[in-house]
C-alpha cells in the first residue's frame, strides 16, 4: 500500500502546482491580434540613425527610471520600460512581463519613450530592416534579432 502512496502524492502535488500556476498566468484569446506574447518577451535588436548621413547617437537610459512610469510596460520592480536602452551603442532592449501587444514592439513605441518623433529628424526616411528596404516607419514592429537603419533627410 505504502507503494502506492507516494506516487499518488507526487502526481497529487504536480498537478497542485500546475493549478496554481494556470491560475495565475494570465488569459488572453488566441484570436486577439494583436497579442504576440501572454507571458511576457525578451528580445534584443540593433537601431541606427543617421541624419543627413552622420550617425546620431541613441542615448543610453531610454526607458530607465521613475520618469517612465508611463512607458507601455513599465516595470515598477525594474524601474523600466519594456522598451528601453542602456549604452549608446544602439541595442533596444525588449523586455516585458505579461502580455505584450503588437503596438508595445513599435519603432514608434521607443521614440515615444525617448521623446521624439520622426519629424524631429528629418522629412524624409529611408530605413532598412535586416539589410531590406522597409517603409513602415514608426509602425514597424520590431523583432528579436532586428539590424534597423534609419536615414533621415531634409
Amino acid at each position: 500500500m505504502k507503494k502506492l502512496i507516494y506516487p499518488a502524492a507526487g502526481v497529487a502535488i504536480a498537478l497542485v502546482i500546475g493549478a496554481v500556476y494556470w491560475m495565475a498566468s494570465p488569459r488572453v484569446s488566441s484570436s486577439d491580434p494583436s497579442v504576440i506574447a501572454a507571458n511576457g518577451l525578451h528580445w534584443h535588436a540593433n537601431l541606427q540613425v543617421y541624419v543627413n548621413g552622420g550617425r546620431t547617437v541613441v542615448p543610453a537610459n531610454i526607458g530607465i527610471g521613475r520618469g517612465y512610469a508611463d512607458a507601455p510596460n513599465y516595470n515598477s520592480q525594474a524601474g523600466m520600460a519594456g522598451m528601453h536602452t542602456h549604452d549608446t551603442d544602439g541595442s533596444i532592449h525588449v523586455e516585458s512581463a505579461g502580455i505584450v501587444t503588437r503596438e508595445d514592439v513599435m519603432l514608434g513605441a521607443l521614440f515615444n519613450t525617448w521623446g521624439k518623433s520622426f519629424d524631429d529628424f528629418g522629412s524624409t526616411l529611408i530605413m532598412k530592416v535586416n539589410g531590406v528596404d522597409n517603409t513602415e516607419g514608426e509602425a514597424y514592429q520590431m523583432q528579436d534579432g532586428d539590424e534597423i537603419i534609419m536615414s533621415f533627410f531634409p
